[in-house]
Formats: structure tokens, C-alpha cells, sequence
């Protein structure tokens, strides 16, 4: 019985951990990770795009309002985020230059719970 009870605690010790969520990036962005949520951050010509995971499920973009802060050059400029598809959100026409720093917020538009990010933009 001892062996039996030594090999189940050996296997469980050896189990590895696996998280909630994938952290890669799925739209050629970067990635913060906040507790549960993921952000991804995608820079376009266009603007930018920010698609949210929340323990490994999409985060239907429709649900929520935000905005990006990006701060660049000790100039601070706030852009909407517009639902598109899915968990995607549209920032149009932001510049977010390499070296800036961008926050994210995000706000459940039923419960009025509120989630942030902040990249740091290589």
C-alpha cells in the first residue's frame, strides 16, 4: 500500500502545469498577460487592432468599450477601441511607434468591471 501511495504522489509531482491560457501570440502581436486575461496587441498600417482571451476562451469584443493610451515622445494621446469580429477591437488611425508604452482598458459594458494592460512596444 506504501508503494502505491508513493507511486501516485511521484507521478502527480512530475505532472507538469499547464495554464489557463495560451500566451503566443495568434495575430502577430504582442502579448500581456493580466491574471486569466490575454492581450494581444497587433500594429497594422492602419491603426491597431487588440484581441482579449480570457481563460483560453475568445472575449467577445461586442460586450465591451476601451481605449488605448499610448504615450510616445512624453506625449500622451487616448484612442477609442471600436468592436469589430469576435474578440477584435479596432483602434483606427493610432501611431503607436516602436519604444512607446500603450495601456489598455477595457470596459464589460453590463457589469462595468474593468480590465487593463500595458505594453511596452519593441
Amino acid at each position: 500500500m506504501k508503494f502505491l501511495s508513493f507511486a501516485i504522489a511521484s507521478a502527480l509531482a512530475v505532472t507538469p502545469a499547464f495554464a489557463h491560457g495560451d500566451d503566443k501570440p495568434r495575430h502577430g502581436g504582442q502579448v500581456a498577460e493580466v491574471g486569466e486575461t490575454i492581450f494581444e496587441l497587433v500594429r497594422t498600417p492602419a491603426g491597431a487592432s487588440l484581441y482579449i482571451m480570457e481563460d483560453g476562451d475568445e472575449v467577445p469584443a461586442a460586450s465591451m468599450t476601451g481605449k488605448l493610451i499610448v504615450t510616445a515622445g512624453g506625449k500622451k494621446t487616448d484612442v477609442p477601441l471600436v468592436a469589430a469580429k469576435g474578440n477584435q477591437f479596432v483602434a483606427k488611425g493610432a501611431q503607436i511607434p516602436s519604444g512607446a508604452r500603450v495601456g489598455v482598458l477595457v470596459i464589460n459594458k453590463q457589469t462595468q468591471a474593468r480590465q487593463s494592460a500595458t505594453f511596452a512596444i519593441k
